[in-house]
């Protein structure tokens, strides 16, 4: 049996650095060495279902000498506003109490020099209203494309999205939300695996929104191996580390396709949801994708059960190149992606309604823990950042 880790053995404390108002709650991201806020009173009675998006890969601009293509992301914004990439999926961002997409780019109006990498993604800081207009209320930044411009470029991502009031959260920091009863949700972003150092961080980032009073935690990873439906032993270690930390649901992107669902010690994993509003790329090797819709029914403040719809999409309604404006699917062009992910992990997810979905309903496990001296992965020469 696992002990509880105690906040006093927890170094990170909290520290608010934006908070915002959208979509009926609050976020916070959090960081530095104040005390975490008193969780309110209200939370330990609530009883309801949070409804949560998440969508995959987003990136909102593309490389630089893309710029004036006529068929790329820049052009289709400047000609169809900033409403356009996510108009056909509002109907699941719209309708939900909180969207998290993985915005996989930099925002910046400068002009920053760039790593030395085969991709280097970039958009300006006015990009922000895609998120707001498509009702996306949070980012993660745990990415292998969030520092393509050096910290600079990370740091100007940053603040363009708090001056846009949209909430984020990547490996150097967590993210809270709170809905006007007080119930707090946490989210942890991880970025390509979590050896050693990356773990002893992922715990005490875990420990720190417990001790904010989190009524649950979801991880959202991005790693595995691009456009293959297998899943990486990277994912399967991220996967096992959440499950044995008492995360609550772990949600997955990178490989920029489509892969399975599975449990880990009654966990519920979703690998990969594949791309979404991708500008990386004028042409997709892979238009499949996924939407997630998690909800998440607490009875007096506890987690009870997390149902899980999916609801297959499109990252282009046009065959010949990416209209970057991702479109559910259904019919067989829906029962095609299901398929992918049953071949991918092996769990057959159900029948998908166009409405509904593909349901999967999990127990909430309980109760929820971190080890005390738990065991880590040694390092690899792969290293700790993904190209």
């Amino acid at each position: 049996m696992h002990s509880l880790r105690r906040a006093a053995a927890i170094s990170l404390a909290l520290m608010l650095l934006t908070g915002s108002a959208l979509a009926g709650g609050t976020w916070r991201t959090l960081t530095g060495d104040t005390a975490a806020p008193d969780t309110p009173a209200e939370a330990a009675a609530f009883t309801g279902t949070v409804t949560m998006t998440f969508l995959g890969d987003c990136t909102l601009g593309g490389e630089s000498k893309n710029r004036s293509t006529p068929t790329g992301f820049f052009r289709r914004i400047e000609e169809n506003g900033y409403g356009y990439p996510m108009r056909n999926l509002k109907r699941l961002t719209l309708t939900d109490d909180l969207t998290v997409a993985n915005l996989e780019g930099v925002l910046t109006d400068r002009k920053l020099q760039k790593r030395q990498k085969t991709y280097n993604f970039s958009g300006p800081t006015a990009y922000t209203q895609i998120l707001t207009e498509g009702g996306i209320e949070c980012v993660t930044l745990a990415n292998n494309h969030s520092h393509d411009y050096g910290d600079a470029g990370y740091a100007d991502t940053k603040a363009a999205l708090e001056r846009a009031e949209v909430a984020w959260f990547g490996t150097d920091a967590p993210a809270l939300w709170e809905s006007e009863e007080g119930l707090r949700i946490g989210f942890l972003g991880v970025n390509y695996a979590l050896y050693e150092g990356q773990a002893a961080v992922y715990r005490r980032q875990l420990q720190a929104l417990r001790d904010a009073g989190c009524a649950a935690v979801v991880t959202v990873m991005h790693a595995g191996e691009e456009y293959t439906q297998t899943i990486h032993a990277r994912q399967r270690q991220i996967a096992q580390i959440a499950a044995d930390a008492g995360v609550d649901l772990v949600v997955g992107h990178h490989p920029h396709v489509v892969q399975g669902f599975d449990l880990v010690d009654g966990m519920p994993v979703v690998y990969s949801l594949g791309n979404c509003a991708f500008g990386g790329a004028r042409h997709v090797k892979d238009a499949d994708a996924l939407a997630l819709r998690a909800e998440l029914r607490f009875t007096a403040g506890a987690l009870e059960t997390v149902t899980l719809r999916f609801y297959p999409i499109t990252v282009t309604t046009d065959e010949r190149y990416n209209d970057f404006s991702p479109a559910f699917l259904t019919g067989e062009d829906a029962q095609r992606v299901l398929d992918k992910m049953l071949k991918s992990t092996g769990f057959d997810i159900g029948v998908f309604d166009p409405e509904k979905g593909a349901v999967v309903e999990c127990p909430a496990r309980k109760p929820n823990v971190i080890p005390l001296s738990p065991e880590t992965p040694t390092t690899t020469s792969e290293g700790e950042q993904q190209p």
